[in-house]
């Protein structure tokens, strides 16, 4: 992926799959629900489409989007570009009946007026070298108490 997008910008076949039958049988598990991703330039932008084949809401249906929004960043550094759009298609989105009364509960919260963004710092370029600690959470003022929800697998 790397080289295709420094080589290829423009190529459609700038594509992630991680939904690999052959390993399934293999190895006992569960499936990855996040599998597959596409690459796209446009002009000095780097987009990303992740798509989902199910998504347990509570639990993880956020850090999905910071996981890739974060690869995202760190691919489109090492290779020249600006992060550009991040699209996110979910194809099976449900809550628990486990978690539907922590679910309401959320909703029910009065948000924080701060927008959290996720900055990758300056420094590095070559993707290899990123760790957590070229991550800066900016404004993020989470609602108290924190909610634990059971994971369901």
């Amino acid at each position: 992926l790397l080289d295709g997008l420094k080589n290829e910008p423009y190529t459609r076949r700038h594509i992630i799959d991680l939904y690999q039958y052959a390993d399934f049988e293999e190895t006992p598990g569960l499936n990855p629900c996040a599998f597959l991703t596409v690459w796209s330039v446009r002009d000095k932008y780097l987009d990303v489409t992740l798509h989902q084949r199910s998504s347990d809401y509570c639990t993880a249906g956020h850090i999905n989007k910071i996981q890739y929004v974060a690869l995202m960043m760190m691919v489109a550094r090492h290779v020249g570009l600006k992060p550009g759009v991040f699209m996110h298609v979910v194809d099976n989105l449900h809550i628990y009946d486990r978690h539907v009364e922590q679910a309401k509960e959320l909703i029910a919260r009065t948000p924080s007026d701060k927008q959290p963004k996720l900055i990758l710092k300056e420094g590095k370029i070559n993707f290899y070298d990123f760790t957590i600690d070229d991550f800066e959470m900016v404004d993020y003022d989470p609602v108290k108490p924190q909610l634990k929800f059971e994971l369901g697998i």
